[in-house]
């Protein structure tokens, strides 16, 4: 597979998903120089953002005016032609938040899990809660974000035709660690879109055993490659110890604007 296949893959983490499942709310513009998601009852960065732009500065005010105000995230995909992306964006006042490590593992050969701990899939409506908990006790959830989260995740794995599902980690009975996971449309890559472990089960393979899990079940499926876009500095030094390789860099700049 080609690097930019591989690095369209990656970006796709952001907007491939189950058409039935997505909601009304939520609108897409794709093309191939430009994708946009925009959800009209979320104001969260994450929710709504350029995922690609590949056009010229006169076209970034086309941009805001799609978002209305909103905030929302610029997903920069750091090449020789960013830096002036990146200037215009610091310039009408957006801030540099997160850095993102585009990574992917061409699956080879079968991976061995570790079974120091239990590990299983998310299935009953207990699983749900407890793989919010272990998620919620990580990021620091407020109630209501719980709450959304746990609706969220019940109703996907009701959906007849999903594509993806989460993953437990368990010292005995306690949640001490979570994962999500989705397929391609395509069915030949393998997203990983979130992981951790609670902070004081860290440096004990646990992490490690859940990406194991993932990539063996993605080999049975017959997928060709493991793609993810790692935080910086986080889960991106144990994902290239495990075999995935740097394709590209993303920049994540936050701003909310009105023309």
């Amino acid at each position: 597979m080609k690097k930019e296949q591989i690095i369209r893959a990656i970006e796709a983490i952001q907007w491939d998903y189950e058409e039935a499942f997505v909601p009304e709310s939520i609108h897409y513009i794709h093309n191939h120089d430009l994708v946009m998601i925009k959800n009209e009852k979320s104001t969260s960065v994450y929710a709504n953002k350029v995922v690609r732009f590949r056009r010229s500065m006169a076209e970034v005010k086309e941009v805001l005016a799609y978002f209305k105000g909103s905030p929302f995230s610029w997903w920069v995909r750091s090449s020789s032609d960013s830096t002036e992306l990146e200037r215009r964006l610091i310039t009408l006042g957006f801030q540099h938040e997160e850095t993102y490590v585009g990574l992917a593992k061409v699956l080879t050969k079968e991976e061995t899990p570790s079974t120091d701990f239990t590990y299983r899939e998310v299935i009953t409506e207990e699983d749900v809660e407890a793989h919010v908990q272990v998620a919620a006790e990580i990021w620091g959830y407020d109630t209501e974000t719980k709450q959304a989260a746990i609706h969220e995740r019940a109703s996907y794995l009701q959906f007849v035709d999903r594509r993806g599902g989460y993953t437990l980690a368990l010292d005995k009975k306690k949640p001490v660690g979570y994962s999500n996971y989705r397929f391609s449309k395509d069915g030949t890559v393998l997203y990983l879109n979130g992981a951790a472990v609670l902070p004081e089960y860290r440096g004990k393979g646990i992490y490690r055993a859940m990406l194991s899990l993932r990539l063996a079940e993605a080999r049975k499926r017959g997928c060709e490659l493991a793609v993810t876009q790692a935080r910086l500095r986080t889960s991106e030094p144990i994902l290239r110890k495990s075999g995935f390789h740097e394709y590209a860099t993303f920049k994540q700049y936050v701003g909310n604007h009105r023309l």
